[in-house]
């Protein structure tokens, strides 16, 4: 809202609240009968107050609502009016005197007090509503917002009824919706979900406040009650006291039960810090794994990270070279927190009960609750090394021991198992952190010796299969050309186990060396993630989830990610905003496309529901075709598209033949359709064709 629709709002009222004021002085002391004008004064009162609700509402929007800051501001406001009603109804008390007819001057000053005292507790009224309408709807469930509603209903009803040109059957409607008010005041008192947010700190401050709150509002609600504040609010219009009395109850009661709920709720402030710590570096962790490309940079900061998220006193990082026969050869201690190389060496011991041949051979995670008592750590002389428990997690990349991350604390049973889940779930991280830092370090190392873009150009042409896979029941046949040097289309395919079988496809937006690097980025999350994930969906979003915090603004990846059972011959089927696949069978031919939204566009949940999966049962001579859009897209000198209709039929026509076959079938003619132009955009093929089981 703007500054001038802002002073229109409060100049309108303050003229309003002017006229009132004349209006009363006159009225009251020339003892005239206004009749009419009694309706149109109360009518344009109700309306400034209307104005000044929108006013506030309007200004709550751009203002932080931290829960323990609004309840300090509306316990000021409300110590300064519990102040300002008393000195009020201390002068009006002096200024009584008998008889119907009163003095100008007395009248004027009785006419400014009720101005005075009735429109701020008519403001604060309404900042108390808007208040805990803010608190009541966070994180709101169905029905939160019904039960709110009824509750303004009823309010607002039951404050009309008041007027006394409207009310009804000797009040008794008035005081139904009165009852049906307090009513919905007791349902929404028990919405108190900001509370469990809330750190240590906040919820002791919110102990306070809304102790105080309480208080201030059982005095407001009493003191409005008595024979000045009563009137001062009638005197401004009739159902303001109404209006007020029941916000005033609804505050009392709803900041009591959150003093109770807050106390309650107080022994938990520890557990959700820690978690909301874990998720903080988690977060920072996956940063990491797209901004920081220094090995130094990273393991340092992964230790330091360590002791962040399991409250650890010491931390290493320690990484495994693999031998020329694949088992693990020397290990390096890249980085250490708190902990010195010495004391790291006594702890881990020698021989075949050392510690790191125990992780070696299990590659699960070690816990040691009690160092002083434990049989694996007996070689740990007492006094020595200031540890009581240990925490120890095995980096896996592949299948293999890349690396162990290591927590020591100085109390026994230190850990409990949401440190090992919490751990376990950092150190997967941890890996791709390393495997993308060392993709990167490759990179950069090569850039010293070649211009940057053929260095780019060699390690594109690498991260695309120089084989593909072969099997008696399946053919396969790829075909990759980037439009520039280097490009952002991808596929791979790789053995999952003994028969199954994943293909992948994907194109990355934009082109040349910032997509060709994105490309890179998802050749290293599919070359992790692909065996852990039991299928395409899974792995779909969790390599959104890694990608979320790397990809920029205007950039995103589409996915198109299948798994064969060469065995059985099924299929599974997942699509992440890229081209739909052609499937030709016997007396079908159709585009498959389950939904699913781009890489890099949501994160999430909405990523997550609208991912679908797809499963076929592959018969003998089925042909299934991935491709990007460079080939769809591609025009010709009269700007006419290849289409999805001439694939299809391209396909058809050729679906006899070998995979190879069509592949290339498929190449020539979208180069007949170009005619001599270049492609406009990189173009990748992959043809799979069941062939059945020998």
């Amino acid at each position: 809202m703007s500054r001038l629709k802002q002073a229109i709002l409060i100049l309108i009222p303050a003229v309003v609240f002017l006229g009132v004021f004349v209006h009363d002085v006159i009225q009251k002391t020339m003892s005239v009968d206004d009749g009419e004008w009694r309706i149109v004064r109360d009518v344009a009162v109700i309306g400034s107050f209307i104005l000044l609700f929108l006013l506030a509402q309007d200004r709550r929007r751009n203002r932080s609502r931290i829960a323990p800051k609004e309840m300090g501001r509306l316990l000021i406001v409300g110590m300064v009016l519990v102040l300002l009603v008393g000195v009020g109804t201390m002068i009006a008390g002096g200024l009584q005197r008998g008889g119907d007819t009163v003095q100008a001057p007395e009248a004027a000053m009785v006419g400014f007090l009720s101005l005075v005292v009735g429109i701020p507790l008519g403001v604060y009224g309404i900042n108390t509503l808007l208040t805990i309408n803010d608190l009541v709807l966070h994180k709101r469930r169905r029905g939160t917002k019904r039960n709110l509603v009824l509750y303004y209903m009823f309010l607002f009803a039951s404050s009309a009824l008041t007027l006394p040109y409207l009310q009804l059957a000797g009040g008794v409607v008035s005081s139904v919706l009165l009852a049906l008010a307090v009513v919905m005041i007791l349902v929404n008192s028990f919405k108190q979900t900001w509370i469990v947010p809330l750190s240590r700190r906040e919820k002791l401050y919110s102990i306070v406040y809304s102790a105080l709150l309480f208080l201030v509002f059982i005095f407001l609600a009493a003191f409005v009650e008595n024979q000045f504040p009563q009137r001062a609010l009638s005197n401004v219009v009739p159902p303001l006291q109404r209006f007020f009395f029941l916000n005033a109850i609804f505050g009392a009661v709803y900041f009591g039960m959150a003093f109770i709920s807050t106390l309650f709720h107080l022994p938990t402030a520890e557990i959700y810090e820690r978690k909301h710590l874990e998720l903080t570096s988690l977060h920072s962790l996956s940063r990491l794994v797209a901004h920081v490309f220094d090995f130094q940079d990273l393991v340092q900061s992964v230790t330091r990270m360590t002791l962040e998220v399991c409250g650890a006193t010491g931390a290493w990082l320690e990484i495994i070279q693999r031998n020329n026969d694949g088992t693990p050869g020397r290990v390096e201690i890249v980085a250490q927190k708190n902990i010195t190389a010495e004391q790291i060496a006594h702890i881990m011991g020698n021989g075949q009960s050392s510690l790191r041949t125990i992780l070696f051979e299990s590659q699960k995670y070690l816990l040691i609750d009690d160092v002083g008592s434990d049989k694996r750590t007996k070689h740990i002389k007492s006094g020595s090394v200031k540890i009581a428990s240990m925490l120890s997690v095995p980096l896996l990349s592949h299948g293999q021991l890349i690396g162990i991350l290591h927590a020591t604390k100085d109390i026994q049973y230190g850990f409990d198992h949401d440190d090992v889940d919490v751990l376990t779930a950092f150190a997967d991280n941890v890996t791709i952190a390393l495997e993308n830092s060392k993709l990167i370090e490759e990179s950069l190392r090569r850039e010293r010796y070649r211009q940057e873009i053929m260095v780019a150009q060699q390690m594109q042409q690498r991260l695309i299969p120089q084989e593909l896979p072969q099997f008696s029941s399946l053919q396969l046949a790829a075909s990759w050309e980037p439009s520039l040097e280097v490009g952002g289309d991808y596929y791979d395919c790789i053995a999952l186990d003994a028969h199954r079988l994943g293909i992948i496809v994907g194109d990355v937006s934009g082109k040349g060396v910032s997509a060709a690097f994105y490309m890179a980025e998802v050749k290293g999350i599919f070359q992790s993630l692909s065996k852990m994930c039991a299928s395409p969906k899974e792995f779909l979003v969790r390599a959104n989830a890694t990608l979320a915090g790397s990809l920029e603004r205007t950039a995103f990846i589409s996915l198109l990610y299948m798994i064969v059972d060469v065995k059985h011959g099924t299929m599974r089927i997942a699509r992440a905003g890229h081209c739909p696949m052609v499937y030709l069978s016997k007396g079908r031919r159709e585009f498959i496309r389950p939904n699913g939204i781009a890489l890099g566009m949501t994160n999430g949940d909405l990523f997550s529901d609208t991912m679908e999966e797809n499963e076929l049962q592959l018969q003998q001579g089925d042909v299934c075709l991935l491709y990007t859009d460079g080939v769809t897209e591609s025009r010709n000198e009269q700007g006419e598209e290849y289409g999805y209709e001439r694939l299809l039929h391209t396909v058809t026509a050729q679906r006899e033949r070998s995979a190879r076959e069509i592949c290339d079938a498929v190449i020539a003619d979208v180069r007949r359709h170009l005619g001599g132009l270049s492609y406009g955009d990189d173009m990748t093929l992959v043809v799979a064709k069941w062939i059945g089981r020998p």
